[in-house]
């Protein structure tokens, strides 16, 4: 049975998984246009955004603060 410490640390690396996942995703666009722009090569452009699209399925569920409680 695994203890409570050893879950917490899983959610919490969970949790910084999500958070890069999602500031690469925000982030990654930025680098492509700017290889578009100085014409790298079209695989190297396609990798990019791979990895974005990577990044935005696995930081997706990401949220900064947690959401307000709505029950009044």
């Amino acid at each position: 049975m695994p203890s409570v410490r050893s879950a917490s640390l899983a959610a919490r690396a969970g949790t910084a998984t999500r958070a890069l996942a999602f500031w690469a995703a925000v982030a990654l666009p930025v680098p492509a246009l700017g290889l578009i722009a100085v014409g790298a090569d079209l695989w190297v452009v396609f990798a990019l955004l791979a990895c974005n699209a990577v990044a935005l399925v696995v930081g997706h569920d990401y949220r900064s603060r947690p959401r307000p409680n709505r029950d009044h």
